[in-house]
């Protein structure tokens, strides 16, 4: 057989080797596939954690509340400017405790990404003073996945017109 024939052989007995190996299974050619994310349970986990973030602000846990924020988290509050960060959010939460003591609030809906790895919850609020003027209020927040645990990225909430 003629060298450059014996040549053109061997390549195409590689190329050949190679296609049977895809074909056998032998060389990964597909992505596997993603596992599947359970939205509902990813959903009622956000739930769970914001009614505790309401507890907890009642309780006065403010170690919580801030570990509960993302490191780069926003609140942006009525009447003041952008917040940024999880110590100056905490900051302002306790300064909100001691004008407005009686807060509590509770999501409408949540919703979660298709990826499962950021959400937003809106809900309503009852601001109450330290002289027991309830004010009615809405929220929304977001919420994102950092290494498996749900904080929160922004938060956003002002009194209804009254």
């Amino acid at each position: 057989m003629p060298i450059a024939t014996h040549h053109h052989a061997l390549t195409s007995l590689s190329f050949a080797a190679v296609l049977g190996l895809a074909a056998c299974g032998g060389v990964d050619t597909a992505d596997e596939a993603p596992p599947a994310v359970n939205i509902a349970l990813e959903a009622e986990t956000v739930t769970a954690l914001d009614l505790e973030w309401a507890q907890r602000f009642a309780d006065r846990d403010w170690d919580w509340i801030a570990n509960l924020q993302a490191d780069n988290a926003v609140q942006l509050p009525p009447g003041s400017d952008i917040i940024e960060g999880r110590e100056a959010i905490r900051a302002a939460w306790e300064a909100m405790a001691n004008t407005i003591p009686g807060t509590s609030w509770e999501s409408v809906m949540v919703k979660v990404s298709s990826s499962g790895d950021m959400a937003y919850v809106y809900g309503t609020a009852n601001a109450v003073d330290a002289d027991g003027n309830a004010t009615p209020m809405k929220y929304l927040e977001v919420w994102v996945k950092i290494d498996g645990e749900w904080k929160v990225a922004a938060d956003m909430f002002n009194a209804n017109v009254q």
